[in-house]
């Protein structure tokens, strides 16, 4: 690709989304181009805290690429960040994004909370939202554990030990990652946050390939059914029943948990566990 001297992209669709933006700014960062990023306003704070090197705003009066617009009308066919990059010319695979450090005072009114294992119930769409009465289940599989929600809905209740949903800066939801020592999330931003921060992570799959959104080095183990329609990569023909996900029982959520603990990169967790019994 041609060396930039600067670039400016706007990305407002979706917290995950620019997630998952970011290690390809931070590829042409390296490469000596000049960054900015046009985003919500709620999120420009902590971004600019993350990535002080590059300039994060609501707009800008220089010419932008507009990644919302680019990726409105596409399916899932790798991995997000791969896909962001070949739209920015890049043909390189961009490496994984790590956040290897937080500012302390995002975490540290969260002190009570360390060692939680944190419930993020929520995803932007239904197909990638495990049933409520299963989230409920969450709470007795680990029965001696603190229980802390996290998301912006306050419903459904969903029993735990601290719901924090509704109530979290951008900020203090990093901060809230930060001291867990589980995660368990649907297909979600939080979901990406966690694996930046290298955060053990039990993945609660829908249609989306799981491997379109997670990279091999992130210890984050992936639940997805073992069904000849899954992965539909967003063309469910379901009639919007999403048996998929219904599939995914909490016991495999337990069993997964056991694994993301250890793990130091993704595991398909029902693959893994038919070639176990296979033989294989």
């Amino acid at each position: 690709m041609t060396k930039l001297a600067s670039l400016t992209v706007k990305r407002c669709h979706g917290l995950g989304n620019v997630i998952l933006l970011m290690p390809v700014l931070d590829y042409l960062y390296c490469q000596g181009t000049d960054i900015g990023l046009v985003t919500r306003e709620e999120w420009v704070e902590t971004l600019s805290a993350i990535r002080p090197h590059f300039k994060v705003t609501t707009e800008s009066g220089r010419p932008m690429v507009d990644l919302d617009s680019m990726t409105s009308e596409i399916y899932p066919s790798q991995h997000r960040s791969d896909e962001l990059a070949g739209m920015l010319g890049i043909e390189a695979q961009v490496p994984s994004l790590v956040i290897d450090r937080i500012p302390s005072d995002w975490s540290r009114q969260f002190a009570h909370l360390k060692g939680s294992i944190i419930l993020a119930p929520e995803a932007q769409h239904r197909s990638r939202c495990w049933p409520t009465e299963y989230c409920c289940r969450v709470k007795e599989l680990f029965p001696e554990e603190q229980l802390v929600l996290v998301g912006t809905e306050r419903a459904p209740a969903i029993r735990c030990d601290a719901d924090l949903r509704g109530q979290l800066s951008l900020a203090e939801l990093f901060g809230v990652l930060s001291v867990g020592k589980l995660v368990i999330s649907m297909d979600s931003a939080i979901l990406h946050i966690a694996a930046a921060l290298l955060k053990p992570t039990v993945a609660i799959f829908g249609g989306v390939d799981a491997r379109f959104r997670i990279r091999p080095d992130q210890p984050v183990v992936a639940l997805q059914a073992l069904m000849d329609c899954c992965p539909c990569n967003k063309r469910e023909d379901c009639a919007e029943r999403y048996d998929c996900i219904k599939t995914i029982k909490a016991g495999h959520v337990y069993q997964a948990a056991q694994l993301a603990l250890i793990t130091k990169g993704y595991v398909d967790f029902y693959r893994a566990v038919d070639l176990c019994f296979s033989g294989k």
